[in-house]
């Protein structure tokens, strides 16, 4: 009977000896989940965590800085869209609109001359007219020529003229040179040969 309440006492101590363990296992499990309960919880919630350590500067997002906004593009003005002159050689037209104003300089610096007719007297079938030949240039002329192209006339007689060819005549040199602001006066006859017309003034070409 001793044996058997000694084994029922070894028992219960074994038993008990157990459930001790099993509780301080329990309790070392415990705390373990509580610890990690706590370390994820500060992981994933800084504020939270920040809250239980007050020695320990609270996290704070960084504020976003603001975005910068692009530079508003200038204004086109007249000038700035305005297309830069190229530098280069000048055109053609250029060059030829330079060498005509050059001749027309030329030309009214130059020798020059006028001629201009006038009906002297008029008879059956003939008239006679006076030419006047006058330097209108800046320089003096030593000689000139005239063109007598008359509708219904023909030259039949001339007083300090030339023939040349055709319609054009000449000076007769002593009556070639003419000073500017100067002029010298031939004179032609001619015949009627039909509706005839005696124009103010004719061609007349200067020598230099």
């Amino acid at each position: 009977m001793r044996a058997r309440t000694d084994r029922g006492v070894l028992r219960g101590r074994i038993h008990g000896r157990s459930l001790l363990a099993l509780v301080a296992v329990a309790a070392l499990v415990s705390a373990v989940a509580v610890w990690q309960f706590g370390s994820l919880r500060d992981e994933h919630d800084p504020d939270v965590a920040g809250a239980d350590q007050p020695d320990r500067p609270r996290y704070t997002e960084p504020a976003e800085s603001p975005t910068p906004s692009a530079p508003a593009s200038p204004s086109l003005t007249p000038e700035s869209s305005a297309v830069p002159e190229t530098s280069g050689a000048p055109e053609t037209g250029s060059e030829e609109e330079a060498a005509t104003s050059a001749a027309s300089e030329a030309a009214v610096t130059g020798p020059q001359c006028t001629a201009s007719l006038e009906l002297d007297d008029e008879w059956s079938g003939s008239i006679s007219v006076d030419v006047e030949v006058a330097n209108t240039g800046t320089e003096p002329i030593d000689g000139w020529e005239v063109v007598l192209d008359l509708a219904g006339l023909d030259v039949t007689g001339l007083w300090g003229l030339d023939h040349v060819d055709g319609d054009r005549y000449g000076d007769i040199m002593f009556n070639a040179g003419i000073d500017p602001g100067s002029s010298v006066g031939p004179s032609f006859q001619a015949e009627i040969e039909g509706e005839w017309s005696l124009p103010a003034t004719v061609p007349c070409t200067p020598e230099a």
